[in-house]
C-alpha cells in the first residue's frame, strides 16, 4: 500500500492489527464437527482479533476459517457482505460442506446477515452466533443522538463518523436505510437452524447494548453478565476476552451435540 492510499484510509484502519491467524485450507469437517467456523471481524479490525478464539476451536477439532474484508470492514456494507459471501462460498467449496457455523463480531454479524437475506447465503448457515452486533443499529456510543439540531453539530459528527469508521460507519446507525432494509420482514432467516447474541452490558460502542439481540423462536439472546456477573468486558474485546470465547465454545458444542 502506498503512502496516499495509507493516508486515505479512515482512521480506525490505520491502528495497529491485534493479534495474527491465518487460514488451513486443508482443514476438513469431521463426523463430530460437520461445519466448518467462519470468525468474521468487524469494524476496524483484521483477522488477528480471533487469534486465541481460533487456536482454541481448532484444538476442539473445528476446521476453523476467517476472512479479512473491506479495507478492514471500513467500505460499504453491501460489498463487504458480497466480499464475505464469495469467501464462504469459497471455504464450503474447498471442504465439501453443505452449511458453515458463522461467528460475527459487531459489522460481522452484520455484513453475514446481510448475505444471508439479500444473497441467498441463509441456506448455506447453519447456525449464526453475533458477538454484539448492532442487528438494530446504534448510536455510535451516544455520539450520533436524535438531540442535536444544529446544522453545525450534524456536520461536525459528520465529518467525526466518515473519518474513523468510513462508509461502513453511518450505515450501522439506527434508523440508517441498511439497518432498516435488513430487519424488514423479521430479523430471522428460516433456512438457519439457530441463532445466539451475546452480548455485553458494560458496551459504551453498541448503544444501547440489547440492539445486539434478535426477535424469533430460534434465537438465544445471551448478556455475558448473566453467567460472569462480574465481568466489565468493552465492545472491541468481546472476540478476545477468555470469558466470551468460552461462552462460544460452549454454544457450538451444544450446536454440534443437537445434532446427533
Amino acid at each position: 500500500m502506498g503512502e496516499d492510499e495509507s493516508e486515505s484510509l479512515p482512521l480506525i484502519a490505520r491502528l495497529r492489527p491485534r493479534g495474527h491467524t491465518e487460514d488451513n485450507w486443508t482443514a476438513r469437517p469431521s463426523e463430530g464437527r460437520p461445519w466448518p467456523v467462519i470468525l468474521v471481524h468487524g469494524t476496524g479490525d483484521t483477522p488477528g482479533v480471533y487469534q486465541e478464539m481460533a487456536h482454541e476451536l481448532r484444538g476442539d477439532g473445528w476446521a476453523v476459517f476467517a476472512p479479512g474484508y473491506g479495507q478492514r470492514a471500513t467500505r460499504p456494507l453491501q460489498e463487504s457482505a458480497h466480499n464475505v459471501g464469495a469467501y464462504i462460498d469459497a471455504v464450503l467449496k474447498e471442504t465439501g460442506a453443505e452449511k458453515a457455523i458463522v461467528v460475527g463480531h459487531s459489522q460481522g454479524g452484520l455484513v453475514v446477515r446481510y448475505w444471508m437475506r439479500f444473497h441467498g447465503g441463509a441456506a448455506k448457515v447453519h447456525h449464526l452466533v453475533c458477538l454484539a452486533t448492532p442487528n438494530h443499529g446504534t448510536t455510535m456510543g451516544g455520539v450520533i443522538s436524535p438531540l442535536i439540531k444544529s446544522k453545525l453539530a450534524e456536520d461536525l459528527v459528520d465529518s467525526l463518523v466518515k473519518s474513523w469508521f468510513g462508509p461502513a460507519g453511518f450505515q450501522q446507525v439506527i434508523g440508517s436505510p441498511f439497518i432498516e432494509a435488513l430487519n424488514d420482514g423479521g430479523d430471522l432467516d428460516e433456512e438457519v437452524e439457530g441463532y445466539t447474541c451475546i452480548a455485553t452490558r458494560s458496551d459504551s460502542v453498541i448503544q444501547p447494548p440489547e440492539t445486539c439481540f434478535l426477535k424469533g423462536e430460534n434465537v438465544r439472546n445471551l448478556w455475558v453478565q448473566d453467567l460472569e456477573p462480574r465481568a466489565v468486558i468493552l465492545h472491541e474485546d468481546m472476540p478476545r476476552d477468555k470469558r466470551v470465547r468460552r461462552l462460544v465454545m460452549a454454544v457450538l458444542r451444544g450446536v454440534a451435540l443437537a445434532d446427533k
